[in-house]
C-alpha cells in the first residue's frame, strides 16, 4: 500500500509542477503582459529627462493607443537596453520608468 501511495504522491507533484509551469508561461504570453513606458513631456517634441512631466508603466497596447492621441507630447519607450538599466543603476525598464522621472 505504501508504494502505490508514494507513486501517486510523486505523480501528483510532477503533474502539479508541470501545470504550474504551463500556467506561468501562458500568463507571460497573455495579452497585456508586454509592457512599456508611456512618457509625457511638458514641452512638445522634447524628450529630454528634464522635460518629462510623467511616466507610466503600462500594457503596450494601452500605452501606444494613448500615445497616438498626441504624439508630440506622449511617446512610448522601451528602456530594456538603456544604459541606466544595463549598467545596473535600475534593476529593470519598469523600475527606470517608475522612478527615474520622479
Amino acid at each position: 500500500m505504501r508504494i502505490p501511495l508514494c507513486a501517486m504522491l510523486v505523480s501528483v507533484a510532477v503533474f502539479t509542477s508541470g501545470s504550474a509551469a504551463i500556467a506561468a508561461s501562458k500568463k507571460a504570453d497573455a495579452p497585456g503582459q508586454d509592457r512599456t513606458c508611456l512618457v509625457t513631456t511638458k514641452n512638445a517634441n522634447s524628450w529630454n529627462d528634464t522635460d518629462v512631466a510623467n511616466a507610466k508603466w503600462l500594457p503596450r497596447k494601452a500605452a501606444e493607443a494613448q500615445a497616438s492621441k498626441d504624439p508630440s507630447t506622449m511617446r512610448t519607450f522601451d528602456y530594456g537596453n538603456d544604459p541606466l538599466v544595463t549598467t545596473g543603476k535600475y534593476a529593470s525598464a519598469e523600475e527606470l520608468c517608475e522612478k527615474h522621472f520622479n
